[in-house]
């Protein structure tokens, strides 16, 4: 067994820390559904969401490549809101899925997702 001081500094891997420079939140009930391309119709449960991106359920996280796009329709409450997603990070602990960057949303979607997460702010407080 190595011990730690017998580590060299060329063994560490070095990864870039997520800074979450946006509120996000738990929206449960919200899902995303895939609207074109391979995974055209596909729902996932969103577990996580703000204003630059969206973490959807999936169970094999894997299955999706780094770097996929997805057009996705939103619901949550009885509203909607539309988007284009790139996936940039997968998880499989502690949670099931994949991190997708928004890269696309027209004003009315934008305005309606930042309603969302507002609204949710405001009832935490």
């Amino acid at each position: 067994m190595t011990r730690n001081d017998d580590m060299l500094e060329e063994d560490l891997v070095i990864e870039e820390v997520e800074r979450r420079r946006e509120p996000r939140g738990l929206f449960p009930g919200m899902v995303a559904t895939v609207r074109e391309g391979a995974y055209a119709g596909q729902t996932y449960e969103v577990i996580e969401a703000s204003r630059t991106g969206l973490f959807l359920k999936i169970e094999s996280p894997d299955a999706v490549p780094l770097g996929t796009r997805f057009r996705v329709d939103v619901a949550y409450g009885g509203r909607a809101f539309h988007c284009d997603l790139e996936i940039a990070r997968k998880e499989i602990q502690p949670r099931r899925g994949v991190a997708g960057r928004i890269t696309a949303v027209d004003d009315a979607s934008a305005a309606t997702l930042a309603d969302i997460i507002a609204t949710a702010a405001a009832d935490a407080d």
